[in-house]
Formats: structure tokens, C-alpha cells, sequence
């Protein structure tokens, strides 16, 4: 490398692991437990004098649950080069999932007394591409700057399920169908239900248009995904992912003399956000007090047909706001300024004249601002990865904060 001077510094590595993993395994899981007590009591004799003992099942056991494994395999490049004045990594991963630990529903013919045992249900794939850059100098006398790149692109997909189980459904809300499906081929905890292609504008366009339950002018009009005339269960499809193909920041540092300024930006792309806020937003049957939401306000009229809100009614049913459908799904892309800081340290001449060796003030806020096109209170939407990962039930929205900072030391 001798013939590269710009050349600081060049690694190529690689890795390969298997780790597991046991933490939604109870050592309890693989046992059938059993409770009682007097609110779980009968009178066997049918006087309501007494209440003979017993016990109930509070627990399916599984004794054949184990761990999860995780199988990870890298291969990167680490490189300086211009005397440290450029740095970058990169990093080519995956990471294969075995025996994926998950609690299933049970039939109801079991009862409602007893709970599901964790069992080994899927396995699951992550992979993709994690880069970091570095550049740091002196744009001019001096005036430095260090700015920090990161960006990982990521790529999900379930591989497979125990035998017997084609997929299994998830997502806390108050629809009558399930909002998440996970299925081989897909990505983890997606999005699944009818697709909406508009809304019906008169008797006209319902009597032509596929046979659907509930339909009528101002309702939701869906897809018909098979072409057999009908809407129903099989006419629901993949809604979108909640799970960003890229997430990554820009943390930019410059400094002048005794100033100092350090900003951070964060952005994720390309993921899908569950609305639930809207089924009590845009819908009387949901919650009465919709009727004073600013959204209804461009509700569907005979007058008001150029809008994608529906009807504003008190109607219930499957053209409504009972089903899983794709105008509750909105884009959750979004980038943010995480925080901003401004800081000035007194050169240590002018401290010495009042006995300080240290003085510094400063002042800071944290998330100026979020671009983003998602309608609800916030992008950032949390949840269980595997039941209610990017469904927004309501969380409260990140603050934004200010801050005034005054260091010194004698």
C-alpha cells in the first residue's frame, strides 16, 4: 500500500456466530398449571348455600418449547484514508432466526380460563447494509468541522411456520378483523386487510360495482382483488410493512475559535403506519365525539364527493368502520431534527482575571421540527414487534424541549 499514500488505513473482516435466546421462556412454560379460588367456586348442589372446591387450568404447558437461535454472518471494510480525514465502514449482514418463540392464540373450545404456552412457531430473516462515514477538517483558519454519516438498509421476510400454521394475525385494535398478518414470504407483523379504491358516489356505482356488503353512497368501496364478482375474506391483501427499508442520521459538529455548534438529523423511509386514531376520528358509531373532530368536516357529501373521508353516519357495518382497510394505512416515512446546540467556552485569559479556569454557556433544543406526510400526533410509532409493531393507538407525540446550560469550574 506503500503506492497509496491516501490510503491511511484498509481492513477487510468478517464474522460468523450463533447465539440464544430465551426471554419470553418462563421455566414454567412447559408445565400445565392449575388455580381456584371462591370467585371460581360452584354450587353443585344448585341451593346457592355453598360452594364446593375446585381447581381450573391457568396454564397449557408445552415441555417441547426451546430456545431461539440466532445465526449472524458479516463481511466489511474499514477504510481511512487522506491522513483520518475520511472515514468509512461498511458492513454486509444477515441474520437467519430459528424456532421463533411466540404465544398463540387458543381455540375457544379450550376455554377462557387458561393461557397459551410459548411455543416454537417461525423462522425469520434480517439482512442488509450498514455504512458509516467520517469526514473531519478545516473549511477555512479556524473555522473545523466533523460531520458523521449513518445509514442501514434492511430487509425482512419470515421464512416459515410450524407445520400446521399458515400464518398467525395480530394487532390490538377494535376492528372485527385482525389488522396483522404474519406469513411466510412476508415481512414481520405486515399489514393486512381490503384495499380501498374510493368511495361509492351514488346507488348507480354500488348496483354496478362488485357485490358488497353494506355498500352504499359515501362507504368505502373495495377492491376485487380475484375478480369473482364479490368482496369478501379473500379479496383482503398486504396492506404494506411497518418496518423502514432505511433509517439513519447526519450529526454535523463546527467549531470556531471559542463557538461550537452540534446538530443531529434523523430520518426513517420507507414503512407504513397503522392509524388506528382514525376509527374514532371519522366515525360516529366509533365514538360519539367524532361529531366535534375538524376531520368530519370534509366528510363524503352528495354536494362534497371530491374527498376520501367517508360518510359521516351512524351506520356500523362492513362498508363502514368494522373492517381492516387501507385508509387507516398511511406512509411513516418521516426525518427529524433530534437535537440542535449552540455553545461558547471564554477563553481562559479573560478567566483568569476573575479566578475561573472553566466557563461555558450554552443553549439547546431538541426536536425542532419533524417532516413528514403522516396525519396522526406523531411518525415515531412504537409497539410489540410481533402483534402491534406501527400501529398508533395514541401515543403521545415527542416534545420538543429548550434548554439554557452555564458550566464552570475554579
Amino acid at each position: 500500500m506503500k503506492n497509496l499514500p491516501w490510503v491511511s488505513d484498509l481492513k477487510i473482516r468478517g464474522g460468523y456466530g450463533i447465539m440464544g435466546n430465551s426471554n419470553f421462556l418462563n421455566a414454567t412454560n412447559q408445565y400445565n398449571l392449575y388455580g381456584g379460588g371462591a370467585g371460581q367456586g360452584y354450587d353443585i348442589n344448585g341451593t346457592n348455600n355453598s360452594i364446593a372446591s375446585g381447581f381450573y387450568r391457568s396454564q397449557i404447558g408445552n415441555p417441547a418449547a426451546k430456545w431461539e437461535s440466532s445465526v449472524s454472518s458479516n463481511i466489511g471494510v474499514d477504510g481511512s484514508f487522506f491522513n483520518n480525514k475520511l472515514e468509512m465502514s461498511v458492513d454486509f449482514w444477515r441474520k437467519d432466526t430459528k424456532d421463533l418463540l411466540f404465544q398463540l392464540s387458543l381455540p375457544g373450545v379450550v376455554g377462557v380460563r387458561s393461557s397459551a404456552p410459548f411455543s416454537n412457531v417461525a423462522s425469520m430473516r434480517n439482512q442488509g447494509v450498514d455504512i458509516t462515514i467520517i469526514t473531519r477538517g478545516n473549511i477555512a483558519g479556524n473555522l473545523g468541522y466533523e460531520v458523521t454519516g449513518i445509514g442501514s438498509f434492511l430487509s425482512n421476510q419470515i421464512q416459515s411456520l410450524a407445520p400446521g400454521v399458515p400464518y398467525f394475525g395480530g394487532g390490538g385494535t377494535r376492528l372485527s378483523t385482525q389488522v396483522v398478518r404474519n406469513e411466510p414470504g412476508h415481512p414481520l407483523s405486515s399489514f393486512y386487510g381490503y384495499k380501498v379504491i374510493g368511495l361509492f358516489n351514488s346507488k348507480e356505482e354500488v348496483a354496478a360495482a362488485p357485490t358488497q356488503n353494506g355498500a352504499g353512497p359515501g362507504r368505502f368501496r373495495y377492491a376485487d382483488t380475484n375478480g369473482d364478482g364479490k368482496i369478501d375474506d379473500t379479496d383482503r391483501q398486504y396492506l404494506g410493512s411497518p418496518i423502514p427499508k432505511f433509517t439513519g442520521s447526519i450529526t454535523l459538529s463546527l467549531k470556531y475559535k471559542g463557538f461550537d455548534l452540534n446538530t443531529n438529523l434523523y430520518a426513517s423511509l420507507g414503512n407504513k403506519i397503522f392509524n388506528n386514531q382514525r376509527w374514532f376520528t371519522d366515525f360516529y358509531p366509533s365514538f360519539t365525539g367524532a361529531a366535534v373532530s375538524a376531520r368530519v368536516r370534509n366528510s363524503w357529501l352528495p354536494t362534497n364527493t371530491n374527498t376520501t373521508i367517508p360518510i359521516f353516519e351512524s351506520a356500523s357495518n362492513f362498508s363502514t368502520n368494522t373492517q381492516s382497510n387501507s385508509y387507516y394505512v398511511e406512509n411513516g416515512s418521516y426525518g427529524r431534527m433530534s437535537y440542535l446546540n449552540l455553545g461558547y467556552t471564554f477563553p481562559a485569559v479573560m478567566l483568569n482575571r476573575i479566578n475561573l479556569n472553566r466557563l461555558r454557556v450554552s443553549v439547546s433544543a431538541t426536536n425542532l421540527f419533524t417532516i413528514t406526510k403522516y396525519s396522526g400526533l406523531d411518525p415515531g410509532v412504537g409497539g410489540a414487534a410481533d402483534t402491534n409493531f406501527g400501529i398508533d393507538v395514541g401515543n403521545y407525540p415527542v416534545s420538543r424541549g429548550y434548554n439554557v446550560g452555564l458550566g464552570f469550574g475554579f
